[in-house]
C-alpha cells in the first residue's frame, strides 16, 4: 500500500512540475501570444511607480505612453517571442521582450536601449474629451526682419520631439539643417493641432522635410518634428534646423526650385483650375479640378523659369514665374495661361484625391 501512495505522489509532483515549467515563460522558437490587458499599466521601480505609465487597448492601437513631459501615441503586434512598439508612427520599429509573471504584472526589455522596465497594471484608462487646450508655453512666434529662428534638438525633446511656432508675416521661408544625423520635418497646419504632439506624424503630412523652402502666410501654425525625443534618445544632440527668409525684400535672390514635392494648387482668377502633384522636384501629374483627368509630367527647374513636358517628352510648355510670389505664366502653344500656385498644406502626393466640388 506504501508503495502504491508513493507512485501516485510521484506522479502528481511530476505533473505539477511540468504544469510549473509550462508557466515559466516561452520555450526557443514559440510564438508568444500573451496581450497586455487594456488600461493603465504603471512603470514601478524598487516596488514604487514613477509616474510613467503605458495605456494599452484591446486593439493593440492607438495606445499611449506618458511619463508627465513626453507624450507618445503607439501601436504595437507581436512578432514570434518579440513584441513590436510602433512608436509615434507607423514606420517605428521599437522591439521588445516581454515577459508576464501574471496577468498585472510583467517586465519589458527594450532592445534598442539596453533599459528593462517593470510595468504593473493599475486600472481601466479614464475616458476623456478631445478637446483643444491652449499652451501658450511651449507656443514660440517666428522671428521677422531680425536673426534667424534656430530650432534645436533640446526644444522639442520633451514634447515627442515637437516644437511649435507661429508665423507672423507671409513670406517665403528657408529651412537649413545643421547637420544629417538628426531627421526634421515641418508641418504647416491652420489650426492648432489639438491631438497631441504624439500622434502629428500619424495625422499629418509634412509639406517639407529636410533642407528647402515654404511660402508660409501669416496665422499658420508650424510643427517641427526632430526625430531625438526622450523616449527615442537618453539625450538630445547639438542638432539644429535654421528658419529665415528665403530672400530679403531688397534683394534679388533666385531660387533654385520653386515647387517642392507636395501638392500645389493652380489657380486661375482666384478659382482653383488644376493640381500640380509633385511626386519629387522633377516628375509628377496634373489633376483637373473639376475631376475630368489630368496628365502626367517632367519638370526642369531653374530659378524662375521651368519647362514642362506634360505627356510626353515631345511637349515644350514654358513657364516663367514672377518674383515675390507664386504666379506663373504657361505657354501651351498659342495659348497663355496665368496660374497663381499654393502648396497644399498636409497633403501627401501618393494618396490625393481632387476634392468633391461644392
Amino acid at each position: 500500500m506504501k508503495k502504491i501512495l508513493a507512485i501516485v505522489l510521484c506522479i502528481v509532483l511530476a505533473g505539477s512540475c511540468l504544469v510549473a515549467l509550462s508557466a515559466c515563460g516561452k520555450q526557443e522558437g514559440e510564438t508568444a501570444e500573451e496581450t497586455f490587458k487594456a488600461g493603465v499599466w504603471a512603470v514601478v521601480e524598487n516596488g514604487e511607480e514613477t509616474g510613467a505609465t503605458y495605456t494599452f487597448t484591446e486593439s493593440m492601437k492607438e495606445c499611449s505612453y506618458d511619463n508627465g513631459t513626453t507624450a507618445i501615441g503607439f501601436d504595437y503586434e507581436i512578432q514570434g517571442n518579440d513584441y513590436v512598439f510602433h512608436m509615434g508612427a507607423a514606420d517605428d520599429n521599437t522591439t521588445a521582450n516581454v515577459i508576464f509573471s501574471d496577468d498585472d504584472n510583467c517586465t519589458v526589455a527594450w532592445a534598442d536601449r539596453g533599459v528593462t522596465e517593470t510595468l504593473k497594471y493599475i486600472g481601466e484608462a479614464e475616458a476623456t474629451e478631445n478637446t483643444e487646450t491652449e499652451n501658450t508655453e511651449t507656443e514660440r512666434r517666428m522671428i521677422i526682419n531680425s536673426e534667424p529662428v534656430v530650432i534645436t534638438a533640446k526644444d522639442g525633446f520633451d514634447n515627442a520631439g515637437v516644437t511649435e511656432l507661429i508665423c507672423d508675416a507671409t513670406e517665403t521661408y528657408s529651412f537649413t539643417k545643421s547637420d544629417d544625423s538628426t531627421t526634421w520635418k515641418v508641418f504647416v497646419l491652420d489650426e492648432k493641432f489639438a491631438d497631441g504632439a504624439r500622434y502629428l506624424a500619424q495625422a499629418q503630412q509634412p509639406a517639407l522635410e529636410g533642407d528647402g523652402t515654404l511660402k508660409i502666410e501669416e496665422g499658420k501654425y508650424i510643427y517641427i518634428l526632430c526625430s531625438e525625443s526622450a523616449f527615442t534618445a537618453d539625450s538630445a544632440s547639438e542638432a539644429t534646423l535654421s528658419i529665415d527668409y528665403a530672400a530679403a525684400d531688397d534683394e534679388d535672390v533666385t531660387p533654385d526650385k520653386l515647387f517642392t514635392k507636395g501638392v500645389w494648387s493652380a489657380s486661375i482668377n482666384g478659382k482653383i483650375d488644376t493640381y500640380f502633384i509633385f511626386d519629387d522636384e522633377s516628375n509628377g501629374r496634373t489633376e483637373r479640378a473639376d475631376g475630368t483627368g489630368g496628365t502626367p509630367f517632367t519638370c526642369e527647374q531653374n530659378g524662375y523659369d521651368a519647362v514642362f513636358h506634360f505627356g510626353s517628352p515631345d511637349d515644350v510648355t514654358e513657364a516663367k514665374f514672377s518674383t515675390g510670389d507664386n504666379t506663373g505664366t504657361f505657354n501651351y502653344g498659342d495659348k497663355t495661361v496665368v496660374y497663381t500656385f499654393e502648396l497644399v498644406a498636409g497633403a501627401d502626393p501618393v494618396t490625393f484625391e481632387v476634392p468633391a466640388a461644392q
